[in-house]
């Protein structure tokens, strides 16, 4: 191999490595800001269907729901694109899996039951969690509902990455944690973890004496008319949930990730469009919908951001909801499915896409598209990012990888033919070796999951293809390394002699 061939590897790696960082940074992080919408008319409607449209095409979204709500009433409710392989419209009634969203219909759980008396904000969670356990044994002891609430409870973002085994409930999810390291002291800073809000549905559950699903199943989703609303993925699916999308090498898949119990109260409640908008009538009347008082107007406003905690890049992390410049908004996504809500003033938006790219945040850029015409103004075109070029680099970079170890099979295969027993011959297959059969592998399979401060479980699951291929390929690499090591060291032995 010339030293000009292991330049090109070097560089196509490192623009590999450095695209799955981009795209995987934005899952179990603060998303970006939200805008609110203006008083919205009639002439408009006509804008929004078109844009939509036009973004779900230039994005690759097969199928989205758009809901426009002010504090009296829903405004625009509609279906776009399709739901399955059999080309089923979307309708307002389709059922979508929320991500992040789920978050603030816990937040709400725990209030309701603070409002009861049956749970003080400033008490240790072990209070009413007696399974609670991080692996410092004094922090257990110390950490609060209001630090989980409001993300400073030090529980790393890492540690809710760590997605759970399908058959763990949420009941055993506590305890199933109790080697969670913490990142800082309980109270000290702000850090977005899922883990928090998967201990508060548990937490909910214990309180409550009833499952999760059945609590804001009576307490939530009824009191608000949402009937297409669940926590149970096979009662969405005989709702009529929508498939759930993934791009594999750049090419659309309909995907169906396994049920996920322990975290439901973090990221996997099923709700529709519809459903949702009467969920943000009730965000904007201070937790009242059609004379129903669900939370009070004093719990809103924490779980809007009122003494929310700081966030690194500017704004407030209420309780399931962000605060910044007057807006109150949080994006969610799964494997799958991605959903977008804010709400400033009397106006609300929730989008809900049923595509994940983790390329790209769809759903962010469409809200703010789809804000910008309400407003009166006209989205840019270059807004819409094209994902063509991403999606070739990523199929270039995969047959690169394939051909290489290939070459690493030939190379170890016809060893006896091809090598020649002088200096420079030996010096470029020890680089070789070194940096493509070791250094490389294990930092693919080591230090890449601690540099995004992802798992693998996660980045597999989020990002099918590529990450299966560079896993595998690590693995094979690192095998036809030692092998073409011992080799290389045999043939130089056998010169010598």
């Amino acid at each position: 191999m010339s030293g000009q061939s292991i330049f090109r590897n070097a560089l196509c790696m490192s623009v590999l490595l450095y695209t799955i960082a981009a795209a995987l940074t934005s899952y179990g992080v603060t998303p970006e800001r939200a805008y609110a919408a203006q008083e919205v008319g009639e002439p408009a409607y006509a804008e929004l269907d078109s844009y939509m449209e036009t973004a779900m095409e230039a994005l690759d979204i097969p199928g989205a729901a758009l809901g426009i709500v002010q504090k009296d009433a829903p405004l625009y409710i509609k279906g776009y694109g399709t739901s399955d392989s059999k080309k089923t419209a979307i309708t307002p009634q389709t059922p979508f899996i929320l991500g992040s969203t789920s978050k603030s219909f816990t937040a709400m759980a725990v209030m309701q039951l603070v409002e009861a008396g049956k749970i003080k904000l400033d008490a240790p969670v072990q209070q009413y969690l007696p399974s609670f356990r991080v692996a410092d044994e004094q922090a257990s002891s110390e950490i609060t509902v209001r630090q989980l609430l409001n993300q400073t409870s030090g529980i790393s973002a890492f540690a809710g990455k760590d997605l759970p085994s399908h058959e763990l409930t949420l009941a055993q999810y506590p305890a199933a944690k109790q080697e969670a390291k913490l990142s800082g002291p309980a109270g000290s800073q702000f850090e977005y973890s899922n883990m928090n809000y998967d201990i508060l549905g548990a937490l909910v559950q214990k309180v409550s004496g009833q499952p999760y699903g059945e609590y804001v199943k009576r307490r939530i989703f009824e009191p608000l008319s949402m009937g297409q609303t669940t926590t149970s993925y096979s009662e969405s699916v005989k709702l009529g949930l929508s498939e759930g999308h993934q791009p594999i090498f750049g090419w659309l898949f309909a995907t169906s990730p396994k049920e996920r119990p322990a975290n439901i109260p973090s990221g996997y409640i099923q709700s529709s469009i519809e459903d949702m908008s009467h969920y943000l009538v009730a965000q904007l009347n201070d937790g009242v919908y059609e004379g129903k008082q669900l939370v009070s107007g004093e719990s809103v406003a924490l779980m809007h951001g009122e003494q929310g905690a700081r966030m690194e890049e500017g704004g407030l992390y209420g309780m399931g909801w962000m605060r910044q410049d007057g807006a109150v908004y949080h994006h969610g996504s799964v494997e799958n499915f991605q959903s977008n809500l804010f709400i400033q003033g009397e106006t609300g938006i929730v989008l809900l896409l049923n595509a994940n790219d983790p390329f790209v945040s769809a759903a962010e850029i469409m809200t703010e598209g789809i804000r910008q015409i309400l407003a009166g103004e006209k989205p840019s075109p270059a807004d819409l990012p094209s994902m063509g070029l991403v999606h070739w680099v990523i199929r270039a970079a995969a047959v690169a990888i394939v051909l290489f170890i290939i070459r690493s099979i030939y190379v170890s295969a016809a060893w006896n033919k091809i090598y020649r027993p002088n200096r420079p011959f030996i010096a470029r297959h020890a680089i070789s070796i070194m940096l493509f059969h070791l250094l490389i592998p294990l930092a693919v399979l080591f230090a890449l999951p601690l540099w995004m401060d992802t798992p693998w479980k996660l980045l597999l699951a989020f990002m099918p293809g590529m990450t299966h291929l560079l896993y595998m390929a690590s693995i094979v690499l690192l095998a036809y390394g030692m092998v073409r090591l011992i080799l290389l060291f045999k043939s130089i032995s056998m010169s010598r002699h």
